[in-house]
């Protein structure tokens, strides 16, 4: 199944502004990254510039873009899809690939799962998207798109040639405007007719490797498998501080809060870390990094800041301004619980650090902070998943 969010980033801005919604939204700087299809309508396209695009329509609203908003949104929506099935692959901010093979049992009427996993998305976003299912990515990812907005398609198994046949060869995975030009010269608008076309000739033209894809997906035929994300060997939080400070308590507070960012990751995944390290950048470029060796290995924050907060008194020698600051984890392995069982403090720190992520999950980030955290809102912005640092990789 392929699931594919309709007019990602222009469709956000009106999630986030209800003024917008039913008016023309352009987003992006200098050319159109993303438009709504109210816009889309009047014949505006991504890549367009804006001169262009305004001329073609005038009442056409344009906003910057909100990268960090448009993060916070892929990642609910892919929440949401995986509690359908652990199976799903990002295959770009507002694409997903889900494998429902070996489900049958769980969803006897599959097209009233994909109808209800559309509204819930709707439900819970405000987004609408498109999907499509078929047996191979690249038909399903075509079925998806072909519709737009709130497409629905599902091929079933043996009706790919029929479904393709009919369509123009741009629909076609890996076929651009230059190569169906080059194919147009030659006769070729439809990918059936491009179904016609010998493999040789197709590899002459377009090279051994992308022509051998061509005539396979031409056919429907696609190898590709929906890949899990990997279990991550390191998580680390770092941002830098505009201008620098010497102030050691905010630094603490920022020190603090990437902490909570780690332990919060490490707890999404399972995971516990054995080690910690901490990098420190200072505004004269001198750069100090130290890891060390945690007593026992733990995903819980408070444990984590005590070893970075120590760490930061052996690096911060110097009487200058500090610009970066860093902390990771190292060396991690799977939770295991047991062996705190029967240690109360052990437990009651479970099930705080539980509550907080479940608190967090439903209503973002900044619905809970530690007091440090408190006093770091007084100079940066915040959003639904986080603070907004001077660089985006501290909520990342």
């Amino acid at each position: 199944m392929h699931v594919d969010v309709d007019a990602f980033f222009a469709s956000v801005e009106q999630v986030l502004n209800p003024s917008l919604r039913g008016k023309p939204v352009l987003v992006g700087r200098g050319c159109v990254a993303s438009a709504s299809y109210e816009a889309k309508f009047c014949g505006v396209r991504t890549a367009m510039s804006f001169r262009e695009a305004l001329r073609i329509c005038p009442k056409a609203i344009v906003v910057p873009g909100q990268y960090e908003h448009y993060a916070d949104f892929a990642e609910r929506v892919r929440r949401i899809l995986e509690t359908y099935t652990p199976a799903v692959e990002t295959a770009a901010l507002d694409d997903f690939y889900l494998d429902f093979a070996g489900t049958e049992r769980l969803y006897p009427d599959f097209p009233g799962t994909l109808r209800r996993l559309q509204m819930e998305i709707l439900k819970r976003t405000g987004l609408s998207v498109s999907v499509g299912a078929a047996r191979t990515k690249v038909v399903a990812s075509i079925a998806s798109r072909l519709e737009r907005p709130r497409g629905f398609r599902i091929v079933a198994p043996g009706e790919e040639e029929a479904f393709l046949t009919p369509l123009p060869v741009e629909k076609l995975y890996g076929i651009g405007h230059v190569h169906a030009g080059m194919l147009a010269e030659r006769g070729v608008t439809t990918i059936g007719q491009l179904r016609e076309v010998p493999k040789l000739a197709l590899q002459a033209a377009f090279g051994e490797v992308i022509g051998q894809q061509v005539w396979e997906r031409a056919r429907g035929l696609d190898g590709r498998e929906v890949l899990l994300p990997s279990t991550p060997k390191s998580v680390s939080r770092e941002t830098t501080i505009e201008g620098g400070t010497i102030d050691t308590e905010f630094l603490g507070g920022l020190i603090e809060y990437l902490s909570e960012r780690i332990g919060s990751t490490l707890r999404e995944y399972g995971k516990q870390a054995r080690t910690i390290g901490l990098r420190i950048r200072y505004v004269d470029h001198f750069s100090a990094h130290q890891a060390m060796r945690i007593g026992k290995p733990t995903n819980d924050e408070r444990e984590l800041l005590a070893a970075a907060k120590d760490l930061f008194d052996k690096l911060f020698t110097r009487r200058v301004a500090v610009r970066l600051v860093g902390v990771s984890v190292t060396n991690l392995e799977t939770d295991r619980r047991q062996n705190e069982l029967f240690d109360t403090n052990a437990n009651r720190r479970w099930y705080l650090n539980r509550g907080l992520d479940s608190v967090r999950g439903r209503y973002g980030w900044n619905a809970v902070f530690y007091g440090n955290g408190l006093e770091l809102r007084e100079h940066y912005a915040s959003k639904p998943n986080g603070l907004v640092p001077s660089t985006p990789c501290l909520s990342r």
